[in-house]
């Protein structure tokens, strides 16, 4: 067990471990592919560990609105930072970030049969390259290839909680053209302590206005 983790009942939650450390980005096509196929195939693994680990601490797994609020206060009320590494969640937490990620994007292919798991591949430069996310939006226009990371989006709300109760990275000064640049100053001024309690449901509401 982890320090700074006996808040949660994790009764033998197994975190998920993905085939390597890289950023998919950063792979090979084949092995980024081949990752995006075992985090497929790993889904429904995946989904009955979060139930698992969801039933211990008292929330319901089901697909309601009233269900998924209840989850996304259990995950405010949870998610903790890693106090070794400010702005960074303790290492399981990722996991569940991970799982929580799947279930809202099958939540939200369940209802709006249109959208789908897709591997990304268009663009190097783009964040969600070679990342599994959900695309088929019809109403945007299918040559922009949208998508939505909903992987990248539970992490960085993780984020945004555990900053707002004070732990996030620091970087010191640059020097830019010679001039001084005093890089958290400029991260505390756009940084947001406003979070949103119903975040998970409005993202499903948006993918549903977006499908």
């Amino acid at each position: 067990m982890e320090a700074g983790t006996l808040s949660v009942d994790w009764n033998g939650y197994e975190p998920y471990v993905p085939g390597t450390a890289e950023p998919p980005h950063a792979l090979q096509r084949a092995e980024a592919r081949r990752m995006y196929k075992e985090c497929m195939e790993s889904k429904p693994m995946r989904l009955q560990m979060l139930g698992r680990l969801l039933k211990s601490n008292g929330v319901e797994q089901t697909t309601d609105d009233p269900a998924v609020q209840n989850l996304n206060n259990w995950f405010i009320a949870n998610v903790e930072a890693d106090s070794d590494m400010p702005g960074r969640l303790i290492p399981i937490w990722y996991s569940v970030c991970h799982d929580v990620a799947l279930f809202l994007g099958d939540l939200m292919i369940e209802r709006q049969p249109n959208l789908r798991w897709e591997f990304y591949t268009w663009g190097k430069t783009n964040v969600a390259f070679q990342r599994h996310v959900i695309m088929g939006f019809s109403t945007e226009d299918p040559k922009l290839h949208t998508n939505l990371d909903i992987d990248r989006m539970v992490v960085a709300y993780a984020h945004q909680i555990i900053e707002a109760q004070g732990s996030f990275p620091t970087f010191g000064t640059v020097e830019v053209r010679g001039t001084p640049i005093d890089v958290d100053a400029v991260a505390a001024s756009h940084r947001s302590r406003e979070i949103d309690t119903e975040a998970f449901r409005h993202w499903l509401q948006r993918a549903a206005e977006r499908a």
